[in-house]
């Protein structure tokens, strides 16, 4: 008889313990769902950034020779040093 109660009362707890994973395991199901519609808004912007920064590569690329030019072609740069 003792072993009934004490079998019902590890289902009961069990029980308990289980809902209570189950329900925190849905929260944080929304927060991922949430985090992940976030996400999914910033592809957009970061395929856009990728475009300006590939478009930005040649310009950056014109003043890198233009400045290399620059400095090869100044007076400090083509004194002797003693």
């Amino acid at each position: 008889m003792i072993e009934w109660f004490v079998i019902g009362g590890i289902v009961i707890a069990m029980y308990i313990i289980l809902s209570r994973y189950e329900k925190r395991m849905e929260r944080m199901q929304k927060i991922i769902d949430a985090h992940e519609e976030k996400i999914d808004k910033h592809h957009t912007k970061i395929k856009d950034n990728h475009q300006k920064i590939n478009k930005n590569d040649g310009r950056l690329d014109e003043h890198y020779n233009h400045i290399e030019k620059l400095w090869v072609s100044s007076p400090k740069h083509k004194k002797d040093k003693k």
